[in-house]
């Protein structure tokens, strides 16, 4: 059963489509909220047996230079789209920049630690490295791999109805994505992904992804 779980591609096809492709959908439908609760409910539950049982994820080490060199370089790309998401909004809407941290500065801090814990790891585990090392195997070009990965992702969030939103998620998953493939780290990509989604959150943006503003 365990090696019929590891290397059967037909059960791994199968598993995307319901996790990754069914599940957005029934968030984005109107069925009734006990059934959507029910059904992602199961399909965490069937990630985390997968994982325990099946691929038994296990910590990497990776060493404290490639640590620093990543670090450096999320930095930069940080540094890069904090610049420009300001400008963006700053010339749409120049009032929300940075008010709800100004304003509302126990709300900003709590959901921003809420957002971390609640959607920043569960997405990171699922998305980057349950899905990369459950479905790496399927797919031979790192390219054409990151690619799915990052329109998945994106899916995962058609609920909020906008493509700004799909956008964004898109454009995260390929940086994401990308250096978890190079560091196998899951606390890196944790990091990256805080640091943007906080990011918007606190530059003005949260409107947009239904944080509360």
């Amino acid at each position: 059963m365990k090696v019929l779980f590891q290397r059967n591609t037909n059960i791994k096809l199968v598993e995307i489509v319901l996790l990754f492709i069914i599940s957005p959908l029934v968030l984005y439908a109107s069925f009734p909220i006990l059934f959507k609760v029910l059904y992602l409910l199961l399909g965490v539950i069937y990630i985390i047996l997968i994982s325990i049982f099946i691929e038994k994820f296990s910590r990497v080490k990776i060493d404290k230079n490639q640590k620093l060199n990543f670090l450096k370089t999320i930095s930069f790309r940080f540094l890069i789209i904090a610049l420009l998401t300001t400008l963006v909004l700053y010339s749409q809407d120049k009032d929300v920049l940075f008010n709800v941290m100004l304003k509302k500065p126990g709300l900003w801090l709590k959901f921003s630690g809420i957002y971390i814990l609640f959607s920043v790891i569960p997405q990171e585990f699922i998305y980057r490295t349950f899905f990369v090392k459950r479905y790496q195997t399927l797919i031979k070009s790192k390219t054409l791999f990151i690619l799915i990965n990052s329109v998945l992702f994106s899916f995962a969030h058609i609920w909020f109805q906008s493509w700004i939103v799909l956008l964004f998620t898109f454009i995260g998953s390929l940086l994401f994505t990308n250096t978890y493939l190079q560091t196998k780290s899951t606390l890196l990509i944790i990091l990256e992904h805080s640091l943007y989604g906080v990011w918007l959150y606190t530059v003005g943006y949260g409107a947009l992804f239904m944080f509360p503003v």
